[in-house]
């Protein structure tokens, strides 16, 4: 008892010891105080108001289509740098793009914050996750992180919604998806039931091969009786002959008399 109680005292100590090298490590790094870290996000917020992505957007766009069209004036060297550059204004045009709808659609002035900030801190990175109302009523959340030496490193634009909002959509995305379970489970009985007049179609298909198959005709063998009939007949037929014959001429005998063959007509 008294080595299991000690093994557990060790396991939370380390516990413990391993939470408070980490509180320390995050203490220690001067770039991730919430004063440092919510200045450097105010100004990141008001530096993504005050961008005008649509013109952005436009320009990166315009000096694409001109140096594509200079492609024969351009060594193959230079070529290969400026598809580098190009790709990464491609990428640069499809995030200005993003930026571009969220502005109109909610605002390109910030009115004020809504609520405290909210701060995720690590050892090594740091979000801020700030709410604005804008000019149009209509409210954002920016999520703006920081690398370990507070660096920003990136920064997200999203709807801000309510509890309610977040439940509807759940529900929603829930009746969705037992609707269309009903409607494959409805579509594999209909698929079931459609196998019985497969197989009435399958007999009807069999009789019609049997009917058309012709039957040859069975030969009828005479039957015994048939021929001890005629057998009889002509052995009286043989002894009427033979009396007859017999008479005809008294002096022979008859017993010398043999009937080959009798012809009927």
């Amino acid at each position: 008892m008294n080595k299991k109680l000690t093994f557990i005292l060790c396991v939370l100590s380390c516990a413990l010891l391993m939470a408070g090298c980490n509180v320390s490590l995050t203490k220690q790094n001067k770039n991730f105080a919430k004063d440092t870290l919510k200045e450097k996000a105010d100004s990141a917020i008001d530096e993504w108001f005050g961008v005008d992505y649509a013109s952005q957007m436009d320009q990166y766009q315009q000096a694409i289509d001109y140096y594509d069209g200079m492609k024969d004036s351009f060594s193959e060297s230079d070529w290969e740098s400026y598809q580098a550059q190009r790709a990464e204004w491609v990428e640069q045009i499809a995030e200005f793009k993003e930026n571009a709808k969220l502005q109109k659609k909610y605002g390109t002035e910030k009115k004020k914050e809504i609520g405290k900030p909210d701060y995720t801190i690590s050892s090594e990175s740091a979000t801020v996750n700030v709410t604005v109302k804008t000019n149009k009523g209509k409210k954002l959340i920016f999520s703006v992180s920081y690398d370990e030496d507070g660096n920003q490193t990136e920064i997200k634009v999203e709807e801000y919604k309510s509890l309610g909002q977040k439940m509807g959509k759940a529900g929603l995305n829930t009746i969705m998806s037992m609707a269309i379970v009903f409607v494959v489970l409805i579509f594999i009985s209909l698929v079931i039931s459609c196998f019985k007049f497969i197989g009435v179609i399958q007999n009807r298909s069999n009789r019609k091969q049997a009917a058309s198959v012709k039957v040859a005709p069975v030969p009828v063998t005479p039957s015994v009786d048939v021929e001890e009939e005629n057998l009889v007949d002509d052995l009286e037929l043989v002894a009427v002959i033979t009396a007859a014959i017999a008479a005809a001429g008294e002096a022979e005998s008859a017993d010398g008399l043999v009937v080959r063959s009798i012809v009927r007509r």
